[in-house]
């Protein structure tokens, strides 16, 4: 098979190129919220809190995050408690 190399398939790969090193230098860090099932995650500079994989907050800075992850307010009781109803909803369908 032979392979003709023009001047667009160039651009194309070169561009392909640049995206693969784009994606690749993309920084997740995970980091525990200590005595809690809430994590914080942290994509290249702004972070958001999580639950299992489950989304709790909005983006924010990283300590803010975590100063909200560890109120325990009535709206974070719910939120845990639809989070843990539809986990659980999700293993009944899954079997």
């Amino acid at each position: 098979m032979k392979v003709v190399k023009t001047k667009e398939s160039k651009t194309l790969l070169t561009n392909v190129e640049e995206q693969d090193k784009q994606a690749s230098s993309e920084t997740i860090n995970r980091e525990e919220v200590k005595d809690s099932p809430f994590h914080v995650i942290t994509i290249d500079g702004e972070s958001f809190g999580v639950m299992g994989d489950y989304r709790l907050t909005e983006k924010m800075s990283k300590e803010k995050v975590k100063k909200e992850l560890k109120k325990i307010t009535w709206n974070r009781i719910i939120q845990v408690i639809m989070l843990l109803d539809e986990i659980k909803t999700n293993l009944k369908t899954s079997k």
